[in-house]
């Protein structure tokens, strides 16, 4: 565990040597976005204009995706190289040691570092400007509420289809998600040596086709022509539940099962990612 800790430690500051720099730009994206739109505004002559909730929550969604794809290589896409790579071989710790490091840095020290910097610099920026309306973290909370809202005010028959769990484990139930697209880029990062985030989502896009040839026929054997009956019949819809008692308790489950999916990928994810530690070649 002393060595663990050692490497941990090294494996941290190497990554903040080479990511560091990118992550504190894509976090306070939102910060000059906003005064760029002040600046502007006011060269223009129309007065200080601030960056109102859509836009923030734009920026967010695109440094965060920018953030997810490009960290993995970032920190971790020197192992493909002969002279780094090589070197990242001699360190004394085990293959385990390694990808638990890995692991942890890629999937819970950049994103809490990330989101912990955004968020505080958008409510910081909302605090001193009031034009700039509720905070990012505040609109989410506030979707989050109207959602469960309006969900539990749906009638007693219909809240036996709609999973209302989903709600209810939010946002702990997308965590998991989170990992699973860190962990699928790291793992490119560990088998690409070029154009790692591009040739992942390549091959993400071509896993996804053939999936679907292969899953739409099975999932929908016979399921079209059930419900194209239960439409045309008028049934309600406990009497469609009842029709399709695999997809209704899956669907009244939903929180479970998608835990349990993402648990078992992320599982296999780590396992490939050791794998691949163990026999990098150079």
């Amino acid at each position: 565990m002393n060595r663990f800790g050692r490497y941990l430690v090294t494996d941290i500051k190497n990554a903040i040597s080479k990511f560091g720099i990118s992550l504190l730009v894509m976090a306070t994206i939102s910060l000059t976005g906003y005064l760029i739109c002040g600046f502007f505004s006011m060269i223009i002559g129309t007065g200080w204009h601030s960056l109102g909730i859509i836009g923030r929550m734009m920026l967010f969604g695109i440094s965060t995706l920018v953030v997810f794809l490009s960290a993995p290589s970032k920190i971790y896409g020197f192992l493909t190289d002969k002279r780094e790579g090589s070197s990242f071989l001699m360190v004394p710790a085990s293959s385990l040691e390694k990808t638990i490091s890995m692991v942890v840095v890629t999937c819970i020290v950049v994103p809490l570092a990330f989101f912990a910097i955004y968020f505080s610099l958008d409510q910081i920026v909302c605090l001193i400007d009031s034009g700039c309306g509720i905070s990012i973290e505040m609109s989410l909370s506030s979707g989050y509420t109207a959602l469960a809202d309006n969900l539990s005010n749906l009638p007693a028959e219909m809240k036996n289809v709609f999973p209302e769990s989903v709600v209810n484990s939010w946002p702990w139930l997308y965590l998991d998600d989170m990992a699973q697209t860190l962990l699928i880029f790291l793992y490119g990062a560990l088998i690409f040596k070029t154009s790692k985030p591009a040739k992942t989502i390549g091959c993400l896009i071509i896993l996804s086709i053939v999936l679907s040839m292969v899953m739409t026929p099975i999932i929908a054997h016979g399921a079209f022509d059930k419900f194209k009956m239960a439409v045309e019949t008028g049934m309600t819809p406990d009497q469609i539940v009842e029709m399709f008692p695999g997809y209704a308790w899956m669907l009244k489950h939903a929180a479970l099962v998608d835990t349990v999916t993402d648990t078992l990928v992320n599982a296999g994810l780590f396992v490939l990612i050791l794998f691949r530690v163990k026999r990098i070649k150079h």
